[in-house]
């Protein structure tokens, strides 16, 4: 019996890895002779590289970087054997500063490090990333130079605040390999890169910050967009999802045609899921991501879709019941929840211990044959 397991993190809890392994188990523990197939999952802000590392094989790199507050690290990049490169913004780029002081100048280093290593096909996730400064940053890391009024060098690496001096642009210098390379970026927030749909004014609550604080650093992104469009020539502003890293996706996608792409879409990339889904008898699946986060539609739902399109067997297991109306609309065959309510603690040992116990009940009833009508 072919049986695939793809288990997304649990709210921080556990991780999808860890999730699987415990799912793998319950079924070895009521399956004679299964045959697992683990799918690693991951969204727009955990897990990118350790699933693509647990997946294929590859080199991981360190590389001296800053993160958000201009404080020297050591960042991670991983370099696939298929040719893929993998950078996860939310492990290095992140900040105790204002967030008007932070910058993406960070990011500009890894990718730096990458082009300098021969990469083509560059995957970043933006997701919870701590800079807002339309990707500036990372443009003056990888070689950009910004003039004020009386041609004095701008340094973006003070943070967006320093965005509303700039009065001219020189992308003379960037990084000759950025245009060649293939470029996609991960989001699963749907953002615009200003306005009342950008990151930073749907999240402001989230961040501590006023509205009026939130709306200054909006109009500054929306100044710097300006400044693309007429020096450049190039409209970044109605880009969707385009604010995904504080505008660093509008801006790759405006200038070297990355990809911007949901995390479901990146593991059919990956993983073929929809040929996994097709040739398993069974299929276990579940989430436990925190509603509040605003995700698009998440591979759990991709996987709901690929069940009910090749009329498979499936159970899900999940956190809450959150997803369960659509789960049930889809045909899901039976469905599981951990909590009631997502606690705001819980260890990763009691919470793999929760989804293996669900995860065999679930299959004692699947293999239980009785007569109902009797």
């Amino acid at each position: 019996m072919k049986v695939l397991v793809a288990m997304d993190e649990f709210n921080g809890i556990i991780s999808s890895y860890q999730a699987n392994r415990y799912v793998e188990e319950a079924v070895a523990s009521q399956i004679e002779k299964a045959d697992i197939v683990q799918v690693p999952l991951f969204n727009g802000r955990h897990e990118l590289m350790d699933s693509v590392f647990l997946w294929q094989s590859g080199s991981k790199y360190r590389v001296a970087a800053h993160d958000a507050d201009m404080n020297e690290v050591e960042a991670i990049y991983g370099q696939t054997d298929s040719g893929m490169t993998i950078i996860e913004g939310n492990l290095f780029l992140n900040g105790q500063k204002p967030i008007q002081e932070r910058t993406s100048y960070g990011l500009g280093e890894i990718l730096h490090a990458a082009l300098d290593n021969d990469a083509k096909h560059i995957i970043i996730s933006l997701g919870g990333i701590g800079s807002f400064d339309g990707g500036a940053g990372m443009l003056q890391a990888l070689g950009a130079k910004f003039y004020d009024d009386e041609a004095n060098l701008v340094d973006v690496t003070k943070g967006a605040h320093v965005i509303k001096y700039i009065r001219r642009l020189d992308f003379s210098g960037i990084h000759p390999k950025l245009a060649e390379a293939n470029i996609q970026v991960m989001s699963d927030f749907s953002s615009r890169l200003y306005g009342k749909q950008s990151e930073i004014m749907q999240m402001y609550p989230m961040l501590g910050m006023t509205q009026n604080e939130a709306a200054e650093i909006d109009n500054l992104v929306w100044y710097f967009s300006e400044l693309f469009k007429s020096e450049l020539r190039v409209t970044i502003g109605p880009i969707e999802r385009g604010g995904a890293g504080g505008g660093i996706a509008a801006v790759l996608k405006g200038l070297y045609q990355a990809e911007i792409l949901t995390s479901h879409e990146l593991v059919d990339q990956i993983t073929h899921l929809e040929d996994l889904v097709q040739q398993a008898d069974l299929i276990i699946f579940g989430e436990g991501l925190n509603e509040r986060d605003q995700l698009l539609e998440t591979t759990t739902l991709r996987i709901a879709d690929l069940t009910e399109k090749h009329h498979k067997t499936s159970i899900a297991i999940c956190a809450t019941d959150d997803k369960f109306d659509l789960f049930e609309g889809k045909g899901v065959t039976a469905m599981f929840n951990t909590f009631i309510d997502m606690p705001e603690s819980y260890t990763d040992f009691k919470m793999g211990l929760q989804i293996r116990h669900y995860t065999v009940q679930a299959l004692k009833l699947l293999k239980t044959q009785f007569d109902v009508n009797k």
